[in-house]
């Protein structure tokens, strides 16, 4: 290989940390997707639920992001919000229970990012946000037997603590966008997703 080419890649290799390091502290957005359940075992502890119904659905949020002179998150405000379905039944010789419905859980969050590992852009930790939202939800119950049909709805509006911890690894795809899975607990549910985050520099 010509010595100027080898001169290059040397020159190259040695600006590149540099290059990812020394952007300073900057602001960007960022925006996120996922799923997210009750796990079972807690479900079945639920006493006012003795349908012992999957409960799960999908998760967003969006909102600002300020990232250190490392590219990694430091801190995010943003708004949240999760939506839940509700579905089971249970059966026996006296007949069959059900119940469905929904909830929505809303509100706005701030969320502290701990980097364990930072390298250039690429960085991985744990999120721990909190926050404020609405929890709007109603679910159905039947009950269809040789004695009794019937049904009841059960309707709830309160203002609830919203929460999060998450681990989480961002990657670079380009110089002003990072994507990375996240995994944890957010309002009380298990799940995972994907954030997005684009740097303003």
């Amino acid at each position: 290989m010509p010595r100027r080419l080898w001169q290059v890649i040397l020159i190259a290799v040695s600006i590149t940390p540099a290059w990812c390091q020394n952007d300073g502290a900057h602001w960007g957005v960022q925006g996120d997707g996922g799923y997210f359940l009750v796990p079972s075992f807690i479900v079945d502890d639920i006493h006012s639920l003795p349908e012992a119904p999957s409960i799960e659905g999908a998760s967003f949020q969006v909102g600002l992001v300020r990232f250190n002179d490392r590219g990694a998150p430091s801190y995010a405000f943003q708004y949240s919000q999760l939506r839940a379905g509700l579905d089971g039944s249970l059966s026996d010789d006296r007949g069959t229970a059900s119940v469905s419905g929904s909830a929505r859980i809303r509100g706005f969050m701030a969320t502290k990012y701990l980097n364990f590992f930072t390298n250039g852009r690429v960085s991985a930790g744990v999120a721990l946000g909190g926050g404020v939202g609405k929890l709007d939800a109603f679910y159905t119950r039947s009950v269809v037997s040789r004695f009794v049909v019937g049904s009841e709805v059960h309707r709830y509006d309160y203002t609830v603590p919203l929460f999060e911890i998450l681990g989480r690894f961002d990657v670079p795809v380009t110089r002003n966008l990072t994507v990375g899975p996240f995994y944890g607990i957010c309002d009380g549910l298990l799940g995972g997703g994907v954030s997005v985050r684009v740097h303003f520099r």
